[in-house]
């Protein structure tokens, strides 16, 4: 583990300790901070305590200067564009130290910057195979283990939170955005595609989503699956990725030139057209209870005003405020079609039928899920961390070129 990723899940099991120190109302909330920091004694070591060290001394600067906010009050919307700029700043230095480690390792150098394993989590193909492999036939994968873990915790929080990953934590979606936005200055306008045209290319992900499917359960045998994880092509699978798209065929030059045009034309144009994460989260999303909730008592529309703020201001052109739960396969709970209603939680609100959930408390679930399950598992189970010997690596990038399935 490299201290970036070390310092992003620390950053996680932080916001959680303050999300329940400030809370500290009731056994649930002191139950959960003893046992997030039991976890912690038992999981950490010399790294984590250093990343520990960086993200309270953040804090501690912050709190000298100005008073940490109170979290339940905060704006949902600043809350959401904080953390993910957060986030992608995190990534930024993850794909610079990435690619640093194999430029280094293609000059023949024993590179001075350890590989961030976390790099895997574009893996989804190693990923799904390894979760085959680990409960079916009690074998981790040793070479792409943090590929395993991002399948894993992405789809159990698909299941409980729907696509809350997509609008709160994706990287790939806030540069999509940006580059929407810079589209939009140059040329002045929202495009919308005709409804035909938009679902015929919302089906593309689908498709890429119904090919990995193919690869991961029908394609490899079980009983092949522990020869593909030791062959040489799953072990260069992150350098095989890398090349696809750094050196470009003509292949590669053309798929990337759609995706940025279509992320560029469109508002979300990756994520509602392109992602296969995306595709499989809003698939098992399905299942879960917690949806976009509207109360037709307290709505304005209630009272003859023909208010639609909330559906205007859904990025994924959903009609809000003609439903009573949002059902649909494009809904990111990003809220903001909570912010923008005149009467907020009145009217509208995040949960199921029973319950309400906060936007910090939906952030504090994702922390939970996505950044300190990973960092339990690399403390307690000790699954995250590459075991390709670096002299492997080495011989696999002269090979990369060669290597096929």
């Amino acid at each position: 583990m490299s201290l970036i990723e070390a310092m992003t899940m620390v950053a996680g099991l932080a916001y959680l300790v303050l999300l329940a120190w400030q809370a500290r109302t009731g056994w649930p909330w002191r139950l959960a901070l003893g046992l997030l920091l039991m976890f912690w004694l038992l999981a950490a070591d010399s790294l984590l305590w250093l990343g520990l060290g960086l993200v309270a001394a953040a804090l501690s600067l912050w709190h000298q200067r100005r008073q940490l906010p109170a979290l339940e009050a905060l704006d949902s919307q600043w809350l959401r564009a904080r953390t993910r700029q957060l986030l992608l700043l995190c990534w930024g230095l993850v794909t610079l130290q990435y690619g640093l480690h194999i430029w280094q390792l293609g000059q023949g150098e024993t590179p001075w910057l350890v590989r961030p394993d976390v790099v895997d989590g574009f893996l989804p193909i190693a990923g799904g195979l390894g979760l085959r492999a680990w409960p079916g036939q009690g074998l981790v994968d040793p070479h792409h283990p943090a590929a395993t873990v991002t399948v894993l915790v992405l789809s159990l929080s698909a299941l409980l939170l729907g696509r809350g990953f997509c609008a709160w934590f994706c990287p790939l979606g806030l540069v999509g955005e940006w580059l929407h936005g810079l589209r939009s200055r140059w040329i002045v306008g929202e495009w919308t595609p005709p409804r035909w045209l938009d679902v015929v290319l919302r089906g593309q992900k689908f498709l890429v989503l119904g090919f990995l499917l193919f690869i991961i359960l029908l394609a490899v045998p079980a009983a092949a699956l522990p020869g593909y994880l030791a062959s040489p092509y799953h072990q260069a699978a992150d350098m095989k990725m890398g090349a696809f798209f750094f050196n470009l065929t003509l292949v590669s030059g053309l798929c990337l030139g759609w995706v940025l045009l279509l992320t560029a034309s469109f508002r979300q144009g990756f994520c509602r057209y392109l992602c296969p994460y995306g595709a499989w989260l809003s698939l098992l999303g399905l299942l879960t209870p917690l949806r976009i909730r509207r109360d037709p008592a307290r709505c304005l529309r209630s009272t003859g005003h023909d208010c639609d703020k909330c559906s205007r201001a859904c990025p994924s052109r959903i009609q809000v405020h003609q439903l009573i739960a949002v059902q649909s396969l494009e809904c990111t709970s990003c809220l903001s079609c909570v912010a923008a209603c005149p009467k907020r939680a009145d009217a509208l609100h995040l949960g199921t039928t029973r319950r309400r959930l906060s936007p910090p408390r939906l952030l504090g679930l994702l922390c939970l899920l996505l950044l300190v399950l990973p960092l339990l598992s690399y403390g307690l189970l000790e699954v995250w961390v590459s075991q390709t010997p670096l002299a492997d690596r080495y011989e696999l990038l002269q090979r990369l070129p060669w290597l096929n399935h």
